[in-house]
């Protein structure tokens, strides 16, 4: 079969057959008991099992969701899909046609992008050396605009999480950031954030990130995937084990927000990170004596483990300075260069 023939396209919320197909006949485990009792029968048509199911495109939204719990196995599925009343020939060419799991993800994606209804911006603020002013690299920062009033990162993700879609804004972030990237990155660090919505991170989104960086040419260790205490994991230790693996595909991994609290410097030690960062109310708080402490205490921990410290809210040059003393290694802030939009392409 020709290339062209193998396209795979995203069916409408009508009845239709989804078959499920993996080298790996323990998926099944993967799927969630109520995610099978959606399909309203269960047929063998043309000798493979066929699931019907009445609304196909939130389906495939669920089937994505639930394998993509399980990213090593997620991706060796493969879906097709065909109308209900498909001839034998029909069904057998669908299955030709099959994409996988990875692939119906990207489409869903991509859908999103093109039907948000709010006007989503990313500015990237610099990180620079505090030894000498020169630039580590960038974080990227989701904006949104709607009725003329700009939302920011802390709306947006309140208003994701009453609305249901705290998943999708974490995947659509990501991918703007990356989308933005132009010349001006250079070798540097790109800081993206990546949150545990459901208290777990989804692998199969973090590993679509990873593979749309280098698509545009960037390399894998490039990619810092920064995360905080306020996710409210589920589980440290299994949140601990997605990290590494996702360490393990080549990026780094940073802790926001350290110092606020003992549990932020318990996440900090689990998640074994590459890049520890100081929260900002922390910073403001200089020079006094419990600042000093927990700053000093931070990159003792830091540096003891071949971890980075930034600063975050550097805003005066006597802050700079005291942190610099601190051997504090890099710091983000208006003192620096404030968040703003950058050429793509």
């Amino acid at each position: 079969m020709r290339a062209a023939e193998r396209t795979f396209e995203l069916p409408g919320p009508e009845p239709m057959l989804v078959l499920l197909g993996s080298v790996d006949p323990g998926v099944v485990n993967h799927l969630d008991e109520s995610l099978i009792a959606q399909a309203e029968t269960v047929d063998i048509r043309s000798g493979v099992v066929w699931l019907e199911v009445s609304d196909c495109r939130f389906f495939l939204h669920r089937l994505v969701e639930a394998l993509s719990r399980n990213g090593d196995t997620a991706t060796d599925v493969k879906v097709a899909v065909a109308d209900v009343d498909s001839s034998p020939q029909e069904l057998v060419q669908k299955a030709l046609m099959a994409a996988t799991l990875g692939e119906v993800a990207d489409l869903l994606e991509q859908e999103l992008l093109a039907s948000a209804d709010l006007d989503y911006e990313v500015r990237y603020q610099p990180i620079v050396r505090l030894a000498n002013r020169s630039v580590v690299g960038f974080e990227a920062l989701i904006r949104a605009r709607v009725s003329g009033e700009i939302l920011g990162a802390d709306d947006l993700i309140a208003r994701a999480t009453k609305g249901g879609w705290l998943a999708d804004l974490d995947q659509l972030s990501r991918q703007l950031a990356v989308r933005g990237v132009g010349p001006w990155l250079g070798a540097g660090l790109l800081f993206l954030n990546i949150m545990a919505p459901d208290g777990t991170f989804d692998l199969a989104a973090a590993r679509r990130t990873i593979r749309h960086a280098e698509d545009i040419g960037l390399e894998a260790d490039q990619l810092v995937f920064e995360t905080a205490e306020r996710n409210r994991y589920n589980d440290i230790d299994l949140a601990a084990a997605q990290l590494t693996k996702l360490r393990n595909a080549g990026v780094r991994i940073a802790i926001d927000d350290v110092g606020d609290g003992y549990s932020s410097l318990r996440v900090a030690t689990s998640f074994k990170p590459d890049v520890l960062k100081l929260s900002g109310d922390l910073i403001a708080a200089l020079p006094s004596t419990e600042a000093t402490a927990i700053i000093r205490a931070v990159v003792d921990l830091a540096h003891r483990t071949g971890a980075w410290v930034v600063a975050e809210g550097v805003e005066t040059e006597a802050q700079a300075k005291a942190l610099r003393t601190l051997e504090v290694d890099w710091g983000q802030g208006v003192l620096f260069g404030p968040p703003e939009a950058r050429p793509a392409g």
